[in-house]
């Protein structure tokens, strides 16, 4: 009797034991997609900024480009706005 009890416990116990085994695994894959999610977002968030930048530096060098062919001219309308008369 006493060895068929001890045997119940034992199967009792490793069943124990394996349901929070799988328990804790289960809660390790789902930390896991989730993190892998955020971390998708995360990269898909960086590239676009990444491209809005490089469209950014795009326009300023187009810009620059722009003002170094006629810098005279775009200096003289600046002055123009801001007050100034030529003589």
């Amino acid at each position: 009797m006493q060895n068929e009890e001890k045997r119940k416990r034992i199967i009792a116990g490793v069943t124990v034991a394996g349901i929070i085994l799988i328990v804790i695994l289960f809660a390790v894959v789902i930390y896991q997609i989730i993190d892998i999610c955020v971390l998708k977002a995360r990269r898909d968030r960086l590239q676009s900024e990444y491209e809005s930048i490089l469209a950014q530096i795009e326009e300023g060098s187009d810009w620059l480009e722009n003002y170094e062919l006629n810098k005279d001219e775009i200096l003289y309308i600046l002055a123009l706005q801001h007050g100034y008369r030529p003589a």
